[in-house]
């Protein structure tokens, strides 16, 4: 995360707060079937920063949760991502069950992110949503499929699905595997194109309609960023003759590439590499939108 920055008292305050959080789990959900930190030195590196032995701040503290669905034969997998202000900003949380199917899975994570927002800032809630989940979670497994949605649903945004529409994203960063893994569900599902770098900083392109589109941004912003900005949009009127060559891209990926360690140990990606990968999809102009820079690509093998 950030590199070599000064302690921070209130960054302290908030890491002992989400510490104690998770001892209560530990203890509430003592087999590792149940409960497991992503990265559990985590833990470790808060602690030294909270006794002033580390400045340079922790990764982001990950977990997953694997619990009953009360009266049924399931169970529901709960990913929780802690940003460091947590819990004066809100935690970025998934559930997901096999026994869900993506529109009732949505249709949970919708109420899941409503009744999270409801609760005050500096609230600890990783209980409350546990105990919203064991209430809730029941109901969505008899929730009607998408087929089911009225018929003239499907023309209420006629205008945005007769218009393409690509978004350049810019995010401090993407480090987090839930809400890597969540970008490419959510791009997946609504048939999208693009792609998704991770690392500080992150960057996401998405294309489609543009009703897709902005069902996907407004999902994005349903999760918790330090810095989350629309840099580019662009859009055309669709037609049979630009539908294919609209899209830059044949499908939606995270890629990734060799990324270069700096001074403070921190993992930049290699913009050079960035540049020749939209060079590769047409689409170096956009490196100037996104970095205020001009983008040139050497000659040399």
């Amino acid at each position: 995360m950030d590199g070599s920055s000064n302690h921070d008292a209130g960054l302290s305050e908030y890491f002992e707060l989400q510490l104690s959080e998770i001892e209560l789990l530990n203890s509430m959900y003592p087999n590792a079937s149940e409960f497991s930190i992503t990265l559990p030195s985590v833990l470790a590196d808060m602690k030294l920063y909270i006794g002033g032995k580390r400045n340079r701040l922790p990764l982001e503290l990950d977990f997953t949760l694997n619990l009953d669905v009360p009266d049924r034969s399931a169970k529901f997998e709960l990913n929780v991502a802690l940003p460091h202000e947590y819990p004066m900003l809100k935690p970025h949380v998934t559930a997901r069950s096999p026994g869900l199917n993506r529109h009732q899975q949505k249709e949970l994570n919708d109420a899941l992110y409503e009744y999270i927002k409801s609760l005050d800032d500096g609230e600890l809630c990783v209980l409350s949503v546990i105990t919203w989940l064991s209430e809730n979670t029941q109901n969505y497994f008899s929730l009607q499929s998408c087929s089911n949605i009225p018929e003239n649903a499907s023309h209420i945004d006629d205008n945005c699905q007769d218009t393409l529409c690509r978004l350049w994203i810019y995010s401090h960063h993407i480090f987090s595997k839930f809400k890597r893994r969540d970008i490419l569900d959510i791009a997946q599902d609504l048939k999208l194109t693009g792609f998704s770098l991770p690392g500080k900083p992150g960057f996401i392109c998405v294309e489609g309609t543009k009703k897709d589109c902005s069902e996907f941004q407004q999902q994005l912003k349903k999760m918790s960023w330090k810095k989350l900005s629309l840099v580019k949009e662009e859009t055309i009127e669709s037609s049979e003759s630009n539908l294919q060559t609209f899209r830059k891209f044949k499908d939606f990926q995270e890629i990734s590439f060799q990324v270069r360690r700096g001074p403070a140990k921190e993992y930049h990606m290699d913009m050079g590499q960035f540049l020749k990968y939209l060079e590769a999809h047409n689409c170096a102009y956009a490196f100037h939108d996104l970095f205020g820079i001009e983008g040139h690509i050497s000659n040399d093998k």
